[in-house]
């Protein structure tokens, strides 16, 4: 099948701007250790730092996804798509660090760090999924 241009990148710009591409049917979502890490809070006790731990664990986790992922479209795109993904996986890392720490600084419980921690849990299942979906 010859290159495609339009056809080619126009995932790649929908990634970068942070928009929706096909749906797929294998959504990633957080994995059951986080769940049984969730579901072992103890509500009484210091859970602002149980969830922090439980969020970090599973980005831990989730990283090493987005990372798989972000190979494996390198592998399945063209050549000259190479650069504008590289390109908008960067521009993703700052939106993603920018916005989270946003997040961090609103007035929402639980608040802080464990803001921060799920937002960037958050971002990164919604990158892998746009990554999944591309192509």
């Amino acid at each position: 099948m010859p290159f495609n241009s339009a056809r080619h990148l126009a995932p790649l710009l929908l990634l970068a701007l942070g928009l929706p591409t096909a749906a797929s049917a294998d959504k990633v979502k957080e994995t059951p250790l986080f769940q049984a890490c969730m579901d072992k809070v103890d509500l009484g006790a210091m859970k602002n730092s149980q969830w922090f731990a439980c969020y970090t664990q599973e980005l831990a986790r989730q990283d090493k996804v987005l990372n798989t992922e972000y190979r494996a479209l390198q592998g399945r795109i063209p050549p000259e798509a190479k650069d504008p993904l590289i390109k908008a996986q960067r521009a993703w890392i700052a939106y993603r660090e920018a916005w989270c720490k946003l997040e961090q600084e609103l007035p929402n419980a639980p608040g802080g760090e464990v803001n921060y921690q799920a937002c960037l849990l958050d971002q990164t299942l919604l990158q892998i999924n746009k990554l999944k979906d591309v192509f």
